[in-house]
């Protein structure tokens, strides 16, 4: 079944202007936007606050710390595209394997506006290491990652190996880091070849989970190598 790939969803930051969950999203907003067209993040909490039309006093309610606020803009962008996907009108006839492929696709969707960003903060990105930056985002995908292997038990989708299921949140996690990786390198036409990757490597991940890995991984050797129709792909 090819799976469906979620429209983007406006979402509100709070209900009344000035409220806290308004203030918090405002100043995320504006930390995500100086570090982007800067280069680099806010230097001076009080000029921040400055250009914001807020006191000090306010920032510190709702943030000790810069460091916090990229945690809070990081696991709040997470935390949509997440909300976003699991409110399509499709998601409860989704399997598991198309829940997390239409994730994937939604955030590399979203990624796209924040291109700059990524590439300043994820340049270190990869299966094995974990850069301090996507703390923020770590608590909120592995619960995400929870449901999506409950929703595979329940329906036989994901073999059940008790000790050896709880891993594979923390498993979709690496996944997810490699995707981020290779999106980032990625220079082929509207990011064709980290579809392709998402796709060969999901299909690769769930028959795993269920113990039919030998023809997928083959595809995703042949996919990797040179002389493949993606190899050296580069965009217009």
């Amino acid at each position: 079944m090819a799976t469906k790939r979620p429209s983007r969803s406006k979402t509100s930051a709070g209900s009344k202007a000035g409220t806290a969950p308004d203030l918090r999203a405002k100043i995320l907003e504006a930390f995500a936007n100086h570090w982007s067209e800067e280069g680099h993040p806010p230097r001076s909490v009080a000029r921040f606050c400055k250009e914001l039309g807020m006191t000090e006093a306010v920032f510190y309610k709702h943030f000790p710390s810069f460091h916090a606020v990229e945690k809070g803009f990081w696991r709040h962008w997470i935390t949509e595209v997440i909300s976003a996907v699991e409110g399509g009108e499709d998601w409860e006839e989704f399997t598991a394997r198309e829940r997390y492929l239409a994730f994937l696709f939604a955030l590399t969707q979203s990624a796209t506006a924040r291109r700059s960003l990524l590439l300043e903060r994820f340049h270190d990105i990869s299966p094995i290491s974990h850069p301090a930056s996507m703390e923020g985002m770590r608590k909120e995908f592995l619960e995400f990652a929870h449901r999506l292997v409950d929703r595979g038990t329940e329906s036989g989708e994901i073999a059940d190996r008790r000790g050896l299921t709880t891993l594979y949140p923390g498993i979709l996690y690496v996944h997810l880091r490699w995707v981020i990786d290779q999106w980032l390198k990625d220079e082929s036409e509207e990011f064709e070849r980290t579809d392709a990757f998402i796709e060969k490597t999901v299909t690769l991940a769930f028959d795993l989970f269920r113990s039919q890995a030998l023809d997928s991984a083959a595809d995703l050797i042949r996919f990797l190598l040179p002389g493949n129709p993606w190899s050296g792909c580069k965009g217009k």
